[in-house]
């Protein structure tokens, strides 16, 4: 036979449905409670969530290796046998029972055992053939690769015994007269079973009558009419009383019948309902972690999906800090407003090695943790934790870690005081199924978190950037990922050089504060007006500053918007008061090509304009202080691009100038300052105060 030639061909194959391991749990749970079930499941490599998924099938091995160890901790060598008689009164195999009772006669069950068979195993192929009214043989040939064990050939003939149990009461009698096992072709049963009273005095009542009616017919010949009619009344009396106590019977059958019918259609029924309300569950957390991205609105959703979908009184969510040293309550429900402050208080310690509490270990060791009396767990925790589990009124609960690629967030935490229903492993399969998305859907949220305060303190770091280099510069880099910082650029632009008149002598009275707040208040009003006329201050010179316009973003008309500048900052000036006089400026502009870039070592750099323009702007700004009575002076150029300006004819030309650095003259021009500006030069409503805190102001 294959299974014999190569028997290991199909031992990691699924074969087996969950409901044949459930069945052999809730037997031993029944009939060996001291049996440590969490440790057969391990010892088979079962999961809890694998055994309650009705969809889930184990495979070879793993059978074998729960079959091994429970026979070893019953000592019940004999228990497959049982196992299976008990599997028609199992809540496991409901469905199964379900699907048998339907057929509503152990002949009809039999016949189409190869459909109930299919429910619960893939590894053998089954036929049925009739021998009777109350008597099948069933073959069972194991497909090709699957290495069965004399266990489950057990397991079997107890299950074909306990089918007719659930019709008759009783369980069938088996014959086994090949078996592959003890060097059979094929395992065959003969299956024999009594058929209940009700049919049977059915048949006694259908012989009964024949029998009457042929009496009656030979002695109506041989008898007075008198004793032949009293025959008849007697053979009618016995006949309806059989037929009465026959239907009786059978009323009860059908009762019984239904009863057990009605008891399978209501576990079914529960059941779908459990799972509805699971999949919903499901569903709601995962709208919940598709719209919330706020951890504390995320939590809370998740709980208020759980107080309308499971069947717990209480439930909560704690979860650690960052330093993983404590456990905190974040969220919850069904907790009244005293115990809620209470949790609210109360932590639990993660970084002590005496910590043993079932939050901490579940925690800690990632496993889910059921204690269903809290007696049980007296002797191994706290005084401090026992005290608290009793404030808190828990008597069973449930601790389910909440786990994200291997590093634990928190714990998950259920229990039951008013319903008392028992908890079990089907409640801790479930909630180790939720416990994952609430991991996923903790980590997203606190991701979403960090990446919006990064974006916070990039947007800061901006801002500060900004203060050195513009605005405009920072966007190319990023936008373009440019990592070359000391590529430069030859651009047309118009520079501004700015110098306070006699600021170093004016100042000399004033404490370094004061002279450090006067210059900020003033270069901060420069600056608007500069950044009005899309220009920007590139660097400042002590009590002076160079401006640049037309970089680094190319624009038209850049001459026009830095003279326009000069002349607001130019009025703006006047307002202040220095060494107890108007304040003095003055101005330089000049345009041409400049080189832009970031100049300076690795170290430290600075997007500044280089050239001879630059040069030629601040020498300009020097001839103000010869030509007093012109505040703005400019270069040909500058003055060129400004033909059509409403202060154009206020320029006057004054000649070629010697300027320092320079081996030839140059023509420059210079502008006065009008008494009454034209609206369109005033700088707003601003009304700019003197500034007091200058002795002799």
């Amino acid at each position: 036979m294959t299974s014999i030639n190569n028997p290991n061909d199909k031992i990691d194959d699924p074969l087996y449905n969950s409901r044949l391991i459930k069945n052999y749990i809730e037997y031993t749970k029944k009939h060996y409670p001291e049996v440590d079930i969490d440790y057969l499941l391990s010892y088979a490599g079962i999961t809890t969530y694998e055994l309650e998924d009705q969809g889930h099938w184990f495979a070879q091995r793993q059978v074998d290796r729960f079959n091994e160890i429970l026979t070893k901790k019953t000592g019940d060598t004999n228990i497959s046998r049982e196992m299976g008689r008990y599997a028609a009164s199992s809540k496991a195999s409901g469905a199964v029972k379900q699907y048998a009772l339907g057929f509503m006669t152990p002949a009809a069950a039999y016949w189409v055992v190869k459909n109930l068979a299919s429910r619960l195993t893939r590894a053998h192929t089954f036929k049925t053939r009739k021998l009777g009214p109350e008597k099948v043989e069933i073959t069972s040939l194991p497909n090709p690769g699957v290495a069965e064990k004399l266990y489950q050939c057990d397991n079997r003939m107890g299950m074909f015994e306990s089918v007719a149990k659930l019709f008759t009461n009783k369980f069938a009698e088996i014959e086994h007269p090949t078996c592959i096992h003890k060097g059979g072709d094929i395992c065959r049963y003969i299956i024999t079973w009594e058929n209940r009273p009700s049919l049977r005095l059915r048949q006694i009542q259908k012989y009964l009558i024949f029998l009457c009616l042929l009496a009656c017919t030979v002695l109506y010949f041989f008898i007075p009419p008198i004793f032949w009619v009293a025959m008849i009344f007697l053979s009618t009396s016995v006949i309806l009383g059989i037929s009465f106590y026959s239907e009786h019977l059978e009323k009860a059958d059908l009762a019984e019948n239904l009863e057990d019918q009605g008891d399978v259609a209501k576990n079914l029924l529960d059941e779908i309902n459990i799972r509805y309300n699971d999949a919903l569950l499901v569903k709601e957390i995962g709208q919940a972690t598709s719209k919330l991205l706020d951890i504390q609105s995320l939590l809370k959703s998740f709980v208020e999906a759980m107080q309308r979908r499971l069947d717990f009184d209480r439930g909560g969510i704690w979860l650690a800090n960052e330093e993983k040293t404590r456990l905190s309550y974040n969220v919850g429900y069904g907790y009244n407003p005293e115990i809620e402050k209470v949790l609210k208080k109360s932590d639990f310690h993660l970084d002590l090695p005496y910590s043993m509490g079932p939050a901490v270990q579940a925690f800690k060791q990632q496993k889910p943790h059921l204690v269903s009396d809290i007696t049980e767990i007296e002797k191994d925790i706290s005084k401090r934790s026992l005290e608290f589990v009793r404030l808190i009124g828990a008597q069973s609960f449930i601790c389910v870690p909440i786990v994200y690629e291997k590093e634990s967030l928190g714990v998950l935490f259920v229990d039951n005081i008013k319903s008392k229903k028992l908890l079990s492993q089907t409640d801790i399969s479930l909630l180790t199924g939720i416990a994952p998305q609430v991991a996923i859907s903790i980590h997203n949220a606190m991701s979403y978190q960090k990446v919006q305060e990064s974006r916070e303190s990039e947007e800061s770091l901006r801002k500060l950037f900004e203060k050195y280099v513009p605005a405009p510069i920072i966007k190319q880099y990023v936008d373009s990922g440019e990592m070359d910082l000391f590529r430069g650029e030859e651009i047309s632009i118009t520079a501004m050089f700015l110098d306070i008149r006699g600021f170093t002598s004016s100042s000399e009275d004033m404490e370094a504060r004061e002279t450090v707040a006067f210059l900020n208040d003033y270069f901060e009003r420069c600056s608007i007006v500069i950044s009005e006329e899309n220009g920007h201050i590139n660097k400042y010179t002590g009590d002076g500053f160079l401006a640049i316009f037309g970089a680094p973003e190319p624009i038209e008309h850049h001459t026009t918007l830095a003279f326009n500048a000069a002349c607001k900052i130019l009025e703006m000036s006047g307002r202040f008061i220095l060494g107890g006089k108007p304040m003095g400026i003055g101005i330089g502009l000049h345009t041409g090509k400049a080189i832009l870039g970031n100049i300076g070592s690795q170290t430290k750099i600075e997007y500044t304009a280089v050239g001879d323009t630059v040069n030629t702007t601040a020498r300009l700004q020097e001839l103000t202080k010869f030509f007093n009575e012109f505040t703005i002076i400019m270069s040909r150029n500058a003055w060129k691009e400004l033909a059509g300006h409403p202060h154009y004819p206020a320029i006057t030309n004054l000649g070629m100038q010697k300027i320092r650095g320079k081996k030839q003259k140059i023509e420059a021009f210079g502008f006065k300052p009008l008494k009454d500006y034209p609206p369109s030069m005033a700088h707003g409503d601003r009304v700019l105060m003197p500034f007091q805190g200058i002795k002799g102001a």
